[in-house]
């Protein structure tokens, strides 16, 4: 019997390892591989998803800029600031709408209806050329044609003409027109796409009809939109290198461009827009091209791929187009009874052609990687103790967040010398990491233990809020680079002020900051401390602002909100991610009081709880009463003026005036408080808190508030 061929333990060690590594390598670039492809599908997805959705937020933006100075314009009549009387008015009228037009160029024209016949049109009339830039017409339909007039104002609002009506409007009766006709009393109106009467271009216009209880008139304001200056803004739109932003109509027609080389200027957009208006009719219905009209091919393969998948208002798909694949999304806006479609389409390689290629440089490494490995798999392994020992000594003081310079570790071992480069990375991971989390705090929670669990305790905390004010537009006003480092200097100097106050920066979010005092350790008066950081805040970002402005830079107006109460703090999350925050009623009240100073013009605002905790240190101004939604409790919210010792008796005298203005309104004794408003404005004519309170006891002077009213504002918005 022969006997098996013998092996030394050397050489089956060898085998073994060998066959180790290559199962383990194959396995690897299976992952890998496998890996990979999920992670191009799932990127896709979430690409294409994050391009829709800021392409619908900057719609949303478009159109509702356009409804808010509907409804500034309805405020403004009804406070007598748009009634017209007589040619004096005319000019006055134009320097509040101007400015206006000129700073939201998506706005055509702007009109003002009686339901006497009365128009007032202001229109930027490019057919004028250099000669003249403004158009005025007035219509009285009742008086007839020659009772109306045109007027046309140069650039710089110097006159250039006045006429009589022309002959094609000598009949003009803006009761017959689509914006009036079609418009509810009370709500606000979206027209269908249809031709204008002056240019015969296709547009909408939004408009507002009331009945006037103070004139008993029926009256109506508008503003048109031209579709080639939709075609202008989502032409314009990127949401990769090669991708194309579009609205569609619910009919399946383009309502808004897409960017393509055919159409790169406002002219041509315009001809292209005119070319489906063969009968050049106004007030007719607008006849809109479609994709295939347009020959837009990878348009018209998204609606179709997207009609084919049931019209999802938030599916993302996959579609090939030509000899590529393109990657598409569809989102609903509505305007009234009307259904818009946003439409995303991205081709494929515009995101996925770096991952593509970091595939491949993944397996390239991996199987350089496995044949390194069997190149040295038959190599003994020598130092073993010393260098590992040496690990272990850097993995305490990396476990006790010890963050100083460690010696380098040197092996022969390659495994060794892995993990000590990975050591080494590791703790250049967390000192990047402790740029966000404040590694003093991470060793008290350490310390604690909390860091092994998901739990906290209740206790009481000061949290405060803050957002920039129209921070969408600065953003879009600046390249990446220069915003970043913009903000970067904010976010220094707001994080400074707050942690020299003791607080806690729970979190940055977008633009605005979290944070809060009394955790996690307490702290005796964390309420004036907050307070403090923030009048500190507020009076830095005012000389920054100042500075910056003066380079050329944007300035960035913040908004604080402040509340003290009860509060959980402690970790929060999932066992695999874990955040040392605070949650509960405190802090969603906190953020509403942020954004409610929009609403009262004001920069700072706090709950009574501040107040009350605080003392006599600072100075307050009762600015309301609220009752914020989804709650019944009343609270007070303040403005503070500053601290005691620093604010002058004229301040001290304007807040007592405005507080008792606002008792007076409480009482329903509003046309005193108006003119205590009056004296406040009088001094200090930018008081947003004052302008609010007097343009509501004005209303409810012409409209008395029920019976059963308390004076307290019911807010019905988070």
């Amino acid at each position: 019997m022969t006997a098996p061929r013998s092996i030394t333990t050397r050489n089956a060690l060898l085998l073994i390892l060998l066959a180790l590594i290559f199962l383990i390598s194959a396995s690897i670039l299976m992952v890998v591989d496998w890996g990979a492809r999920r992670t191009m599908r799932d990127l896709s997805q979430r690409y294409i998803e994050q391009s829709a959705n800021q392409v619908q937020s900057e719609m949303g933006h478009f159109f509702g800029s356009i409804e808010e100075f509907l409804n500034i314009s309805r405020a403004w009549w009804e406070a007598g600031l748009l009634d017209y009387g007589n040619r004096a008015d005319l000019q006055r009228l134009n320097a509040l709408y101007i400015p206006l037009l000129d700073q939201n160029r998506q706005i055509t024209s702007m009109m003002l209806v009686r339901d006497d016949g009365l128009e007032y049109l202001l229109f930027r009339d490019l057919r004028g050329g250099d000669d003249y830039e403004w158009y005025n017409r007035l219509v009285w339909a009742d008086r007839g044609p020659d009772a109306g007039y045109v007027v046309r104002w140069t650039r710089d609002l110097n006159l250039h003409s006045e006429e009589p009506l022309p002959d094609d409007a000598k009949d003009y009766d803006p009761r017959r027109r689509p914006f009036y006709t079609g418009a509810a009393l009370g709500t606000t109106h979206w027209t269908k796409p249809y031709y204008f009467f002056i240019t015969k271009d296709a547009g909408l216009t939004v408009s507002q009809k009331w009945h006037d209880q103070a004139s008993g008139q029926t009256k109506l304001v508008a503003f048109d939109l031209l579709l080639r200056d939709l075609s202008n803004f989502t032409s314009k739109l990127r949401p990769s290198p090669n991708g194309k932003a579009f609205v569609l109509h619910d009919d399946g027609s383009l309502i808004g461009l897409p960017a393509d080389p055919r159409w790169t200027e406002s002219a041509q957009i315009r001809e292209i827009l005119r070319k489906a208006n063969n009968q050049a009719d106004s007030d007719r219905e607008a006849t809109l091209l479609t994709p295939d009209d347009l020959d837009l091919t990878v348009v018209r393969d998204a609606v179709s791929a997207w009609e084919g998948s049931g019209k999802s208002p938030k599916g993302v798909l996959r579609y090939k187009s030509g000899t590529g694949y393109w990657w598409g999304g569809f989102r609903q806006f509505k305007l009234q009874d009307q259904s818009l479609w946003i439409g995303v389409a991205v081709p494929e390689g515009d995101f996925l052609g770096e991952a593509e290629r970091q595939r491949y440089w993944v397996l390239a490494v991996s199987t350089v990687a496995v044949l390194l490995a069997l190149l040295l798999a038959g190599l003994a392994a020598r130092y073993y103790s010393r260098p590992l020992e040496a690990l272990a000594e850097q993995s305490v003081k990396i476990r006790d967040l010890n963050l100083s310079e460690a010696p380098q570790v040197r092996s022969r071992v390659r495994e060794i010398r892995q993990l000590a480069e990975a050591q080494s990375q590791m703790l250049t991971g967390i000192r990047s990491f402790s740029r966000y989390v404040s590694v003093a705090l991470v060793r008290e929670l350490v310390r604690r233990g909390e860091v092994a669990m998901i739990g906290g305790k209740k206790t009481s905390l000061t949290v405060l809020f803050t957002d920039i004010r129209n921070f969408t537009r600065i953003a879009e006003s600046m390249a990446p680079e220069k915003l970043t480092q913009h903000m970067s200097d904010y976010f220094q100097l707001m994080i400074t002020a707050l942690q020299r106050e003791s607080g806690t920066v729970d979190k940055i979010v977008g633009d605005g900051v979290v944070a809060f005092w009394g955790a996690p350790d307490p702290l005796e008066d964390h309420a004036a401390h907050a307070v403090s950081a923030v009048l500190t805040c507020r009076r830095l970002l005012r000389e920054r602002n100042a500075e910056w402005e003066a380079s050329g830079k944007p300035a960035l107006p913040t908004h604080f909100g402040l509340c003290t109460g009860a509060a959980v703090v402690g970790n929060v999350g999932a066992p695999e991610r874990l955040s040392y925050t605070a949650l509960g009623d405190t802090v969603n009240t906190a953020s509403r009081l942020e954004s409610l100073n929009i609403r009262y013009g004001t920069e700072i605002l706090v709950t009574e709880s501040v107040v009350a905790a605080t003392g006599s240190k600072f100075v307050w101004r009762r600015i309301d009463r609220v009752r914020l939604k989804g709650k019944n409790l009343v609270t007070d919210i303040y403005e503070p003026l500053g601290e005691a010792t620093q604010v002058s008796d004229a301040a001290r005298e304007r807040a007592s005036t405005y507080e008792e203005a606002l008792r007076f309104a409480t009482e329903r004794r509003f046309a005193g408080a108006v003119d205590l408003l009056d004296t406040i404005l009088t001094a200090n004519p930018d008081d947003g808190p004052s302008l609010r309170l007097r343009a509501m006891c004005r209303d409810w002077i012409e409209t008395p508030p029920p019976e059963d009213w308390d004076g307290v504002t019911r807010l019905t918005e988070k």
